[in-house]
């Protein structure tokens, strides 16, 4: 059991190699690490994704637009047609 939770480990670890320039290293299993930068730091912070984790935070942020968009306080502040 530790031999295979080490060897994952391990795995994820090297998927993640960052290439010369250090802005986005790829995997072909579809691991994908880039540096982000927050607001409140200058200091980029490594973040590695699958495909599936990019699909659903895109379907998140598209669920989230779409839901502030015919929310009620939205509504109310566009214009009326006469």
């Amino acid at each position: 059991m530790k031999k295979t939770m080490l060897a994952a480990l391990a795995l994820m670890l090297t998927a993640c190699a960052s290439n010369d320039n250090g802005e986005i290293a790829k995997n072909d299993d579809g691991y994908r690490c880039e540096k982000v930068y927050t607001l409140a730091s200058k200091i980029p912070k490594k973040v590695c994704t699958n495909s599936a984790q990019r699909k659903k935070m895109e379907e998140d942020s598209k669920d989230a637009l779409r839901d502030r968009r015919n929310s009620p306080l939205t509504q109310a502040a566009r214009p009326q047609s006469f």
